[in-house]
């Protein structure tokens, strides 16, 4: 939770009350994992829960809560399938052993991101990634662009990074980078279904991962991944172990 709400230094509140929190982003109320509940109890049924989203967000379309209890097994949450909620697991992961090697592949060039141009052809691809996953086009290019806006703003002050891998003029993957001097968060590791498994994803990590350690040599570098799935896999091989997972209950709201 500490790297989540440090990508969004400036833009996301948290207030606290007794055993949760309520984090905001005014600027992107649609944002479902901006705006939504942080517990630190599993006491709450999963009415109660929703209630109490309901009762801090009541013109939210969405329903999003995190338990903050690393040590709370899945199985022990309530049962939100009955309210249209889907609990969803999260491996964190840190770098815990030398960064693997990873050579970009032939043909490709691994840089930042630098002007307009370039965010545009991060849009489309994060535009294509998500209409892959499910997500409608007419409402989630409009949330990316939001996203976006104020990811740039945050690389206007120094707080990262966005990188991307081009073959030729095209951008074919991407990924961001935000940090401060103790943790470096990865985000938004994304690669068009036309270059993957070539390498691409783990020469971007090892890129991304030599640049921020070059600006923050002690920073804890961090990622997640959905539990037990390819993409963490491919973390481990990097150098990536597991420091603990998070459990949330969604409702989308689009």
């Amino acid at each position: 939770m500490r790297s989540e709400l440090l990508t969004l230094t400036g833009i996301s509140r948290v207030e606290w009350f007794d055993d949760y929190a309520v984090q905001t982003t005014p600027t992107e109320p649609d944002f479902w994992r901006g705006n939504q509940l942080i517990l630190q109890t599993n006491t709450r049924s999963a009415n109660d829960v929703f209630a109490l989203f309901e009762r801090h967000f009541p013109h939210a379309q969405h329903r999003t809560v995190v338990w903050d209890m690393p040590e709370v097994d899945a199985k022990d949450l309530p049962d939100f399938a009955a309210l249209g909620g889907v609990v969803d697991s999260t491996d964190t992961l840190t770098l815990q052993r030398p960064l693997g090697d990873a050579p970009t592949p032939d043909g490709m060039v691994i840089r930042q991101i630098a002007d307009d141009a370039d965010w545009m052809q991060v849009l489309d691809v994060m535009d294509e990634v998500g209409i892959e996953e499910g997500y409608p086009a007419g409402t989630h290019r409009p949330f990316l662009v939001k996203r976006n806006r104020n990811r740039r703003v945050l690389i206007s002050q120094g707080l990262g990074a966005w990188f991307g891998a081009f073959d030729g003029n095209r951008l074919v993957a991407h990924m961001g980078m935000f940090h401060d001097q103790s943790i470096a968060r990865y985000q938004c590791v994304e690669t068009r279904m036309t270059h993957r498994r070539r390498g691409l994803c783990a020469a971007m990590l090892r890129h991304v991962a030599l640049w921020v350690l070059g600006r923050a040599p002690e920073a804890t570098v961090t990622i997640v991944a959905e539990a037990d799935s390819a993409a963490g896999r491919l973390y481990r091989r990097m150098g990536f172990d597991h420091a603990e997972t998070i459990h949330c209950v969604a409702k989308p709201g689009y």
